[in-house]
């Protein structure tokens, strides 16, 4: 037997198990020697062989080393060295002083932890010389890149005088509130002032409060908001050359980082572990806090006062401590205790819109009083991973959205019912700080929804949130009874009016215009309550919902209640994934498969594909080319991709840029691959145009142009193609939108940098959300944030001409789209509603429709042949048809008509509401 190995007993322990079963493995890769091991492993014969001994635990990498000369299963023996090392090696104990842990974890470095702060000496030198000299500072970063921690536990030590710190959940985004006396006030996590304000005249009512507090002012910002505050001219102009962007730290401000600390703390770390830490996290953003909590729990499980490299492979490495901990401390939870938990975070975490999910600061009131919660508060507070104070609890530190896949995956699963949530949240508490007023109770389809979400089993709702949700269902059942009553009396006022006509002949004039008015209003207020009945039907009788809604239509044929029909066969519709090939990647001769459809091999068949079926992509644009090919591209962390989506159900990555990308679109031809990227000193150019004229998986990109940072000096903002993808449409942070010419990309200036030619330049003056051209790129519509759209005539491009301008949607632009006939035009809103425009005469475009439906996620806008069907495109790789031709959508709720409405339910719905007038008829006969 070779020497360090000894027969072993399994039931010896964990350590002896995991020795034995690597000597078996050995022998079942036909028992080579450990020579022959070495070579292969790079590692010495009598390394292996004491790993396989059972006198100590090896290391990760030699463990790996082994199984990978064995041609074992890394990640198995890896998981399998995690488990054995959370037995064997030392565990949680005391230090040796019982003292301070020299490491924050997940938190920031607060003030009262400056002396365990290193690391960013030349930084914080660099940060006072920009104080002195300038009255306003704003320190820019990325989220983990130790923003909080320079300004609370290295800036406020070193300034003299009076300091105030604060963040605007802590204000409530009020300017009264701001500590304006202090002779610096810093304003930490500013970012929380577009995440948790609302209200666009408090925002800017706060920002322009610290612009002129007498005082100097820092904070500090989220790098992915740096857009977020360009929408504020005032404030772009005070950190025009007032700001500081954090970087990732150097080898050297890492080993300050690692060893101070522990030197302080009368610790020692390992040579091995300090430079295994350093490569792990060199030149990586937001990488602070992962570093910090490994350290953290390397401490932990020290030798003696030595922290180890085998420490910190058992607390999981920068990867997987953080998760390795979230997930320790969930599973030791009780099972409701766990979901308990579950609804803690998905309360904690806002979610993004272009921006990465962030933490949210949770008032202690939006939960409930409950034991359970407390010890679970109080559980995962002890772990690091929650802070709380008196009154409010949030997530230590975002990198825990990160890097914990259980809440990634619980906040991948229904993000359109977690944006119910909050929006239900931030509703409830609005109804109670306006003392419970009914005109802020949620009505219609709000209400639906919201009720819907709550009935799910997998939801908690706050006390608070299910009173508001019981007081709106209180007030919109009173609605509908002083509807009826309302109705019944206008019937017994037409019986009054006709007895009087008869006994008062010369008051027929009168009577007859009365009893008009009267069956307007007696017309109206039935057909919105029949109206009403649908929609309350809509979740539980889809069938009878239908017939209602387009009986509502016929008892008043208004524009609302065409609409209300419309809204009713969008909700019957699915979300679709792109156009399907063969499975054998032949298609028909000469034409498309239906969309929605792919065969099934087995029958020659087809079955629907909806989203369900289609992989969760983060979709930032699709197109599809000639040769009937459909493509997505996709933007995740950085990376950007281009996809095959022309089978539906195996998409194929083809293409995967190398470099930084923040924007990316493929022209509707598919010729066309522009991107936008973070400065890349190997590309000529920020934003690049690359020929993909016949792409196929292998197939590299060619680039053939760039946009000139003469001609586009601000980053972008947005992107979008006319139909033939002959022009370019670029918007900016400015709120400029330019027009490129892809007809002969290449303009000559230098051959070794040639640029897109610029054909048109359209200042806006406000911050641009959405833009859409006619084919012919005549016409430019252009949306805003604040629901308004323009469109101006570009024929002349010297002279542009606004056409139109008017607030299209209450809330935000997420999309427009020119049909091909360019007198068509589709608007997206942040409101649920997709709408519908003639633009037979441009400057007085017609509303043709508008439909409530979910537009969360929308990218995209275009149509079908016909222009009354337009279809968007969703970020999660999905796309859906609306459509609004009225007789077509009744036609088609009439097909799924199987049984038509009784006579019972007639009398019920319709004919009891005052409209007995009308003899039983079913709407889809």
């Amino acid at each position: 037997m070779p020497r360090g190995e000894r027969p072993l007993d399994v039931g010896d322990g964990p350590l002896l198990k995991f020795a034995a079963d690597l000597r078996s493995l050995r022998d079942r890769a036909g028992r080579q020697s450990y020579r022959q091991m070495g070579a292969r492993a790079h590692y010495s014969a009598t390394t292996l062989s004491d790993a396989a001994g059972g006198r100590k635990l090896p290391t990760l990498a030699v463990t790996l080393a082994y199984v990978r000369a064995c041609e074992g299963d890394v990640a198995e023996w890896e998981d399998r060295w995690r488990q054995v090392a959370a037995e064997v090696l030392p565990g949680h104990e005391p230090g040796p002083d019982g003292g301070h842990p020299p490491y924050a974890g997940l938190a920031a470095y607060d003030t009262a932890d400056a002396e365990w702060f290193f690391g960013r000496d030349d930084l914080l030198d660099d940060l006072e010389r920009r104080i002195a000299q300038r009255r306003f500072v704003a320190v820019f970063g990325a989220s983990g890149a130790g923003k909080s921690s320079l300004l609370r536990a290295g800036l406020v030590p070193r300034v003299r005088g009076r300091a105030a710190v604060t963040t605007p959940s802590e204000l409530d985004v009020r300017a009264d509130r701001l500590d304006l006396d202090a002779e610096l006030l810093i304003v930490d996590q500013f970012e929380e002032v577009f995440t948790l304000c609302p209200d666009p005249d408090q925002r800017a009512a706060f920002i322009d409060a610290l612009l002129t507090a007498p005082g100097r002012v820092v904070v500090g910002v989220r790098a992915d908001f740096y857009g977020h505050c360009a929408q504020h001219p005032d404030l772009v102009e005070a950190i025009s050359d007032g700001q500081l962007l954090l970087g990732p730290m150097g080898p050297e401000e890492l080993r300050q980082v690692i060893m101070q600390p522990a030197v302080k703390a009368s610790c020692t770390v390992e040579t091995a572990l300090v430079s295994r830490l350093v490569a792990d996290a060199t030149g990586q953003a937001g990488v602070l806090p992962l570093v910090s909590h490994a350290l953290l729990e390397t401490w932990r499980r020290r030798r003696g006062t030595t922290l180890t490299l085998a420490g910190y492979e058992a607390a999981g490495g920068i990867q997987h401590a953080i998760a390795q901990t979230a997930e320790r401390t969930f599973t030791s939870l009780e099972k409701q205790q766990r979901e308990l938990a579950r609804q803690v975070f998905l309360r904690l975490t806002a979610l993004g819109d272009g921006t990465e999910d962030t933490k949210r600061r949770l008032p202690r009131a939006e939960l409930d009083a409950d034991v359970d919660l407390d010890v679970v508060l109080d559980r995962l507070a002890h772990a690091r991973l929650l802070t709380l104070d008196r009154d409010c609890v949030e997530i230590a530190h975002e990198a825990l959205i990160r890097s914990w896949p259980r809440l990634r995956g619980w906040l991948a699963e229904d993000r359109d019912g977690l944006r119910t949530m909050r929006r239900l949240t931030e509703a409830a508490a609005t109804w109670e700080s306006l003392g419970r007023d009914p005109d802020a109770l949620y009505r219609g389809s709000r209400l639906d929804n919201a009720l819907d979400w709550t009935r799910r089993e997998d939801v908690r709702a706050s006390a608070l949130e299910r009173e508001f949700l019981d007081e709106s269902a209180r007030a919109r059942d009173q609605e509908r009874l002083l509807a009826h009553r309302r109705t019944r009396r206008l019937r017994q006022l037409v019986a009054l009016m006709a007895v009087l006509l008869l006994c008062a002949t010369g008051a027929g004039v009168y009577a007859i215009r009365a009893q008009s008015e009267i069956e307007e209003g007696w017309t109206s207020s039935s057909s919105l309550y029949v109206a009403n009945q649908a929609q309350a039907l809509r979740g539980s009788n889809p069938r009878l919902a239908d017939q209602l809604a387009i009986a509502a239509y016929n008892i008043n044929g208004t524009a609302a209640m065409r609409d209300g029909v419309l809204t009713a066969y969008a909700a019957g519709q699915q979300d679709m994934v792109s156009r399907s090939s063969f499975p054998d990647g032949r298609r028909p001769d000469g034409a498309a498969l239906p969309d929605n459809r792919v065969p099934t091999p087995a029958t020659g068949e087809y079955r629907s594909v909806t989203a369900r079926d289609y992989p969760n992509l983060q979709v930032t644009s699709t197109a599809q080319n000639s040769a009937l090919q459909a493509f997505a591209t996709t933007l995740r962390n950085g990376v950007a991709q281009v996809w095959d989506v022309t089978d539906a159900i195996a998409p194929k990555p083809v293409y995967t840029f190398g470099f930084p990308v923040t924007r990316i679109a493929v022209d509707p031809r598919g010729r066309w691959v522009v991107t936008a990227a973070k400065g890349d000193p190997s590309r000529t150019g920020e934003v690049a145009v690359w020929d993909w004229s016949y792409p196929t998986p292998g197939t590299g990109l060619v680039q053939r142009a760039s946009l000139d940072p003469l001609d586009q000096p601000d980053p972008l903002d947005g992107m979008a193609f006319s139909a033939p993808g002959d022009v370019l449409a670029t918007y900016d942070q400015a709120g400029i939108v330019r027009l490129w010419d892809l007809k002969e990309p290449v303009r000559p200036r230098n051959p070794d940098e040639p640029r897109l030619r610029l054909i048109g330049t359209q200042p806006t003056g406000e911050a641009v959300s959405a833009v859409a051209l006619t084919p012919d790129a005549s016409t430019l519509a252009v949306g805003f944030p604040s629901g308004k759209v323009r469109i101006w005539d570009r024929r002349r491009q010297l002279a542009p001409r606004e056409l139109w301008s008017a607030k299209a949607h209450p809330d935000g632009i997420r999309a427009l789209g020119f049909h091909r006939n360019g007198l068509t035009l589709a608007t997206v809103g942040e409101d649920d509603k997709v709408a519908l425009w003639s633009l037979a005469d441009r400057t007085r475009p017609v509303e043709q429709g508008r439909i409530t439906g979910t537009t969360a996620g929308i990218n995209g806008v275009s149509f079908e042949e016909e222009p009354t069907v337009v279809r968007t495109t969703n970020s999660n790789g999905t796309f859906r048809d609306w459509q609004f031709d009225f007789r077509i959508a009744v036609d088609e709720m009439c097909k799924k008509v199987e049984v038509d409405i009784s006579r019972e339910e007639w009398q019920q719905y319709v004919a009891s509401v005052g409209v007995g007038a009308l003899e039983y008829r079913p709407p889809c006969r």
